[in-house]
């Protein structure tokens, strides 16, 4: 059972799994041919962050921004090049446009660059900007930053047979390089690699800030989930582990969701035995667990992405193969401020849905992004209302 959670550690990110074996001239499987990484609210709209095969033939990084309220396209905006590329991360610009990140293939289909591309409101590129010099990297998550520059977290991997390591671009403004660092374990196997990779970054109150991932992971045996601290220049203060698993996810949290910080929320897939759960960890702002919690049925689930409810609770969203309709479910956990699940409904229909990025809305409800296989192959969008029932009458699937 081990090996699933390693199978399943960019499920989210399913195209990276597609991405080593594909290119413009190669044939692509009739599944998994969309999906949404991330989703962000932006001039209020949603944007979702994905990817996109239009010709059947390879994978463009895509941005869809859609109607709130109805779930029609606005716009839709593919960037790259030859080959294959892919969004996981969407945010706000510094400037009120949108910011995204994940990565370019740069001489062939397996030579992936970490991806930092700004636009406008209108999906207009404004830069686009790759960082990771003749090394394999990617980046899965971006941070604005309190200075207008960005935060890109993700890993770097010299060449196929080295250690893979952390990697943390800080930019300015207009994605120029201001630093980088990377850390990571060193191979004690040698028949293999170490994998170590962050997924979530947020900014600290001091100015600093907190990462959360995966370390020290080998093929047959999964990682650690950990959360470092680090200064406003990327030097680590401290660094925490908290079972086998892995960090896709975090947030300050605050009283009643609203006030004062009192810590910080982890999220992601959990392996407890022989089961892959969905997790949900609270510490303090030194990173001392206060609880835990995990989330699951018989079969295996798997968590994405979570966020802070303006209420204090949590929502998580992901996949599972436990209940619902299909193969696979997207899968919405609501909890209260102690983690205790009070909503956990699932969407999608016969074949594979999967949730992987969700965001609040104004009204206290959720909008979630992922892919459907159900029917074809289609970038999924969902709203629903705060407890978690669907809002609209059925998913909105993008194409």
């Amino acid at each position: 059972m081990k090996i699933r959670i390693l199978k399943l550690v960019l499920l989210s990110f399913s195209l990276v799994i597609l991405m080593t074996s594909c290119n413009k001239t190669q044939d692509i499987t009739p599944q998994f041919q969309r999906c949404g990484n991330g989703l962000a609210l932006v001039g209020g709209n949603l944007v979702i962050a994905g990817y996109n095969s239009t010709s059947g033939n390879g994978y463009d990084a895509t941005l869809v921004m859609a109607n709130p309220e109805t779930g029609d396209t606005l716009w839709t905006k593919t960037y790259g090049n030859s080959y294959s590329d892919a969004f996981y991360s969407v945010k706000k610009s510094t400037k009120g446009g949108i910011v995204a990140a994940g990565f370019t293939n740069r001489a062939n289909a397996s030579s992936p660059a970490m991806l930092l591309v700004i636009t406008d409101i209108k999906g207009k590129l404004v830069n686009s900007k790759t960082y990771g010099g003749s090394a394999y990297s990617q980046g899965f998550n971006v941070l604005p930053t309190a200075d207008s520059g960005y935060l890109v977290s993700g890993y770097i991997q010299k060449n196929s047979n080295s250690d893979r390591d952390i990697y943390l671009v800080k930019t300015n403004i207009s994605g120029d390089t201001l630093w980088t660092k990377s850390f990571g374990a060193k191979s004690t196997n040698p028949y293999d690699t170490v994998n170590d990779a962050a997924y979530g970054v947020i900014a600290a109150p001091d100015g600093g800030y907190f990462v959360t991932g995966s370390l020290n992971g080998y093929t047959q045996d999964g990682g650690k989930i950990f959360l470092k601290k680090l200064s406003s220049v990327g030097e680590e203060l401290w660094s925490k582990t908290y079972g086998i698993g892995i960090g896709y996810s975090i947030s300050l949290t605050h009283d009643n969701g609203k006030g004062e910080v009192n810590g910080i929320a982890i999220s992601g897939s959990l392996q407890e035995g022989s089961s892959q759960d969905i997790f949900l960890l609270k510490t303090d702002l030194d990173g001392k667990k206060l609880w835990a919690k995990s989330y699951g049925g018989s079969g295996f689930e798997y968590g994405a992405s979570m966020i802070e409810t303006t209420g204090g609770g949590f929502a998580i969203t992901g996949i599972t193969d436990s209940k619902g309709a299909g193969m696979q479910d997207a899968y919405l956990i609501l909890t209260d401020a102690a983690g205790t699940s009070t909503a956990d409904p699932t969407y999608g229909g016969s074949d594979n849905d999967q949730g992987f990025g969700i965001v609040e809305m104004p009204d206290k409800g959720f909008a979630i992004t992922g892919l459907s296989n159900t029917g074809g192959s289609f970038i999924f969008l969902n709203r629903v209302k705060a407890n978690g029932s669907q809002y609209w009458a059925s998913p909105k699937y993008l194409p």
